[in-house]
């Protein structure tokens, strides 16, 4: 009984490394798609993004992240095909001009007018 247990328990051991390593693996194959914003909105604003897909709502917006003086950045790691958005001061003035639009694994850069 006693090699039945260690036998089992290694096999325990091994589904557990199993799951780690290939819930690690996804991360790794997984394609990271971030927007960089290069805009100085001021003091206590922020900029957000809104759109549909790449789990993206036109009814709430995502804050982006302040990188910088003037930089902010939105990313995923979730896999899409593509998505349309546009970008927000403080989650409730649109930018001029048309929708963007952007695929899974870009890196585009933008300068919004507001």
């Amino acid at each position: 009984m006693v090699l039945t247990k260690n036998a089992s328990t290694k096999q325990s051991e091994t589904n557990t490394t199993t799951s780690s390593s290939s819930k690690s693996n996804e991360k790794k194959n997984a394609k990271l798609t971030r927007v960089v914003v290069h805009c100085d909105v001021g003091f206590n604003n922020n900029i957000f993004i809104r759109g549909n897909g790449a789990n993206l709502s036109w009814d709430k917006g995502i804050m982006l992240q302040n990188t910088g003086p003037d930089e902010w950045v939105w990313e995923t790691d979730r896999s899409f095909n593509s998505c349309e958005f546009k970008l927000l001061l403080n989650d409730s003035q649109y930018e001029q001009g048309d929708n963007h639009t952007l695929t899974c694994g870009n890196c585009p850069e933008y300068t919004p007018r507001f």
